[in-house]
């Protein structure tokens, strides 16, 4: 796994930290920090590491780059890659960072934005005890030292553990998210699905849905794979997703430049591998009344969107249910064992998922810029978590949002 970069190259080669002299945390355990500017040149060291590592499927190079090509360029972010060794040579970390400017600082966060739901660099699992505290803010400040031009590190949504396994940054501190996750274990056979995630007066209630749906036309769940089917499968999702936000009086996320390009990118299947993210559709013969999108890595699989019909012929019938319930299933029988709904608050979470999930959020400035970003930023984001959970102003902001709208 040898793609190191070279002097004068477009990707930039940082001095071995063991030799720098400047961070012997580091130095005593681990190689140097390197970072790469040319990230293409990455994408066999990145797939490679990936295939093992411990990390979310939002820090996977396919993913990573879909979103890096689209929204990231639109919003004017530089993508680099940061690695790092053990003492024989072996990666151990790998860290993809989006560098943006806000006014006159820049700030490095995990790529994805809004469109990730939780953030945090690729482990070896094998090393993590090699990652304290003071080793991984070592590791920071040499990459800031490479880079040049860092003023803050914001870290949001970040997960105490993945799959089990402690998440090392969840060590450098901050303070709780706006908003939880929700997950829950696929510890059940497949065909129990429907048994586990509802109850016994539920259950008859979808299979009669099911029969109401089935004499509009042939019910059929399906996963996405065509390239003109999941064209149309997304025109469908921004249309059904857009009206949906129109009724809720919420700004659109998907009207931004570059989202729709996020998709089509992230949803087309690359050089015979599986798409970085998977699309699924209930078809009422050749209607599309639900879609569904997620990702997934390893052991894992992350929701990410979802849309569903409002004609009054179908909507009582609840499609969006209907195909989430197969999604599960569908997990269930590739052998995955946790499946989640993302980041954010929503009623029908709480149907499926029987585990909440708390994040952190953590700022790491290495300039006087980026310790007033980091109170700032930090700040808004605690009174945002603190009015998700106050009933009253929720309701102030949903009477706001009508009477705006």
């Amino acid at each position: 796994m040898s793609n190191r970069p070279s002097e004068g190259s477009a990707a930039t080669k940082t001095r071995p930290v063991h030799e720098a002299g400047r961070t012997p945390a580091i130095a005593r355990t681990l190689g140097p920090v390197r970072i790469y500017r040319d990230v293409e040149a990455v994408a066999s060291l990145w797939r490679e590491f990936g295939a093992s590592a411990l990390g979310t499927p939002y820090q996977m190079f396919d993913w990573v780059m879909a979103y890096a090509k689209t929204l990231g360029a639109a919003n004017h972010e530089t993508l680099i890659v940061a690695t790092v060794e053990d003492t024989a040579g072996k990666p151990v970390l790998l860290l993809p960072l989006s560098l943006h400017r806000q006014q006159a600082t820049t700030i490095a966060t995990l790529p994805g934005g809004k469109q990730a739901n939780f953030h945090m660099p690729l482990f070896d699992a094998g090393a993590l005890h090699l990652f304290d505290r003071t080793t991984c803010l070592a590791i920071l400040r040499e990459i800031a030292r490479a880079a040049g031009n860092i003023d803050v590190f914001a870290f949001s949504n970040q997960p105490a553990e993945w799959q089990g396994t402690p998440n090392p940054f969840v060590s450098l501190g901050g303070h709780l998210s706006p908003s939880p996750g929700f997950k829950r274990d696929l510890d059940f056979p497949p065909d129990k699905t429907a048994h586990v995630l509802h109850g016994g007066e539920t259950r008859k209630k979808m299979r009669k849905k099911e029969r109401r749906l089935s004499e509009i036309g042939v019910l059929d769940y399906r996963q996405i794979v065509d390239p003109a089917e999941i064209s149309r499968v997304l025109d469908v999702f921004l249309d059904q997703k857009g009206l949906r936000f129109r009724q809720k009086h919420i700004n659109n996320p998907f009207a931004k430049p570059g989202a729709v390009a996020f998709l089509q990118r992230g949803s087309a299947p690359a050089d015979g591998r599986k798409p970085a993210i998977e699309l699924y559709a209930l078809f009422v013969g050749e209607r599309i009344i639900a879609t569904f999108g997620g990702t997934s890595a390893g052991t894992r699989f992350c929701g990410m969107f979802n849309s569903f019909c409002t004609e009054d012929d179908v909507v009582k019938s609840s499609p969006g249910d209907l195909l989430l319930t197969h999604v599960i299933e569908t997990q269930c029988r590739r052998g995955l064992t946790t499946f989640d709904l993302g980041v954010g608050e929503a009623p029908y979470k709480l149907v499926v998922c029987d585990k909440i999930e708390e994040l952190t959020d953590s700022y790491i400035p290495v300039s006087a810029k980026g310790h007033v970003y980091g109170l700032a930023d930090g700040g808004l984001r605690t009174v945002k978590r603190w009015a998700k959970q106050t009933p009253w102003v929720l309701a102030l902001v949903e009477r706001a949002r009508r009477k705006l709208a």
